[in-house]
């Protein structure tokens, strides 16, 4: 990953949720639902990706299902770690306070997910631009995989060590953001 892919990785993926959670009153599963769409949009957009590496249509089948289940394994572990941090959350209505949540009179819905779907989509162009096709796909598509599965191994640290001791939410907050800082440069 060059610098300005690195720079845009830590605006997009920490600045904005600890933006959020320090100004906007955003909370822990706030920012992980911001976290979650990026991840679905990725997903989503993979197979834009898988078109620009020289995999077979197979192959590119196989690459898909196993990033959409890594998706559901890291959605499924995540939302166990924030129930058994708080039993009393209602999850739908969250989501539903999440989209609706308004800054400046106009709901974050319709600004978020639009910018996060024209994100993803300028990222694949301009790699297509920038020739970053075949090998070196898949080596981001790759990177990506390993990613899901780190954070994965995080979320159910997390959830294991919350089940013995509980932990702020700030401090929730901090260590997931500063252990996704640290997947950019990994």
């Amino acid at each position: 990953m060059n610098r300005i892919e690195k720079i845009s990785s830590l605006i997009g993926d920490v600045a904005i949720p600890l933006m959020g959670y320090l100004f906007w009153n955003w909370n822990l599963y706030f920012i992980l639902l911001f976290f979650i769409l990026d991840q679905l949009v990725r997903v989503l957009f993979l197979p834009q990706r898988l078109k620009l590496t020289q995999e077979a249509n197979l192959a590119r089948t196989k690459i898909f299902v196993r990033q959409l289940v890594i998706f559901l394994i890291e959605l499924t572990v995540i939302h166990s770690a924030v129930y058994l941090h708080q039993s009393d959350i209602h999850f739908w209505q969250e989501f539903k306070s999440f989209l609706s949540y308004k800054d400046m009179g106009i709901a974050q819905g319709y600004i978020l997910l639009p910018l996060i779907l024209v994100g993803e989509w300028m990222r694949i162009s301009n790699e297509k631009k920038l020739g970053v096709i075949g090998e070196r796909q898949m080596a981001i598509i790759q990177i990506n995989k390993r990613n899901g599965l780190l954070r994965i191994g995080f979320f159910a640290l997390l959830t294991g060590l919350n089940s013995f001791v509980f932990i702020p939410q700030v401090l929730l907050v901090f260590l997931f953001l500063g252990f996704i800082a640290l997947l950019v440069f990994y």
